[in-house]
């Protein structure tokens, strides 16, 4: 009788830990498609943020958008337009190999600061985007695990979980909803990373199709925390235009 029940406790291992890799395996090349959906070379556009808290109060950035990809990943530089107490403001990210290099310019100091590893969790100009998200992440600084099929919106999706291996990420996880015509992310779901928590939901409200390319230009995050938005909105996009190396160094940040 032990040998018969300790057959069947082997067979249910066996069974559990087959079905968690078959969700690993999954997860994963579904969020492989997602990686491999056509992105443009270079791309310029003009983003509008509106922050509101609370009490409904409202906040309007606005800010010019360049991007271009190099072989470590996209590197992305905002030059902010206005209001009066942010203009002037500039922002670098250069994609690296682990940690990508941020650094922020403000004209009041003349020069730029880098923003540290620690600090990835910090709000851009106070909106619900962390400096980490403004990151370009690699597909493998992630593991991936399938969790269920679902209709929202009138739409077949997967929702897949992301892990992230860096230990400064500031969330646990993010559970992602795939489209599955497009595998494209309409929906996202952020863990924080210290009691793992909700804390955070982008909706992508609005797409475009430009060349063939899925580009998301109406956003919505809500920060759960303190009940907090950022609305984000992209116009005038124009992709791969042959964007000049040098608009994505220090020197023209500091310029």
């Amino acid at each position: 009788m032990k040998n018969i029940m300790r057959s069947i406790t082997v067979i249910l291992v066996m069974m559990a830990s087959f079905s968690i890799l078959n969700a690993q395996d999954k997860g994963y090349e579904i969020m492989k498609k997602n990686d491999e959906l056509k992105e443009a070379k270079d791309a310029t556009s003009d983003i509008t943020l509106v922050l509101v808290n609370k009490n409904g109060n409202k906040k309007q950035r606005k800010m010019k958008l360049y991007s271009k990809k190099r072989k470590e990943g996209y590197d992305s530089f905002f030059e902010i337009l206005s209001p009066a107490d942010v203009e002037g403001m500039r922002f670098l990210t250069l994609a690296r190999k682990g940690d990508d290099e941020q650094r922020m310019y403000l004209p009041a100091l003349g020069k730029s600061r880098k923003i540290s590893g620690s600090s990835k969790d910090g709000k851009f100009l106070g909106s619900d985007l962390y400096f980490y998200d403004l990151e370009d992440h690699d597909f493998d600084d992630f593991t991936y695990k399938f969790i269920k099929e679902e209709v929202w919106e009138g739409h077949e999706y997967y929702v897949v979980e992301s892990y992230p291996k860096d230990k400064k990420a500031p969330y646990s996880k993010a559970v992602d909803w795939v489209r599955k015509d497009d595998y494209f992310v309409y929906k996202e779901e952020m863990y924080g990373k210290k009691q793992g928590r909700h804390i955070k939901t982008l909706l992508v409200k609005e797409v475009a199709v430009i060349d063939g390319i899925i580009e998301a230009v109406k956003m919505v995050i809500i920060n759960h925390n303190d009940n907090h938005k950022t609305f984000f909105v992209e116009q005038n996009v124009e992709m791969n235009i042959g964007l000049d190396n040098n608009i994505f160094t220090v020197k023209n940040l500091e310029n």
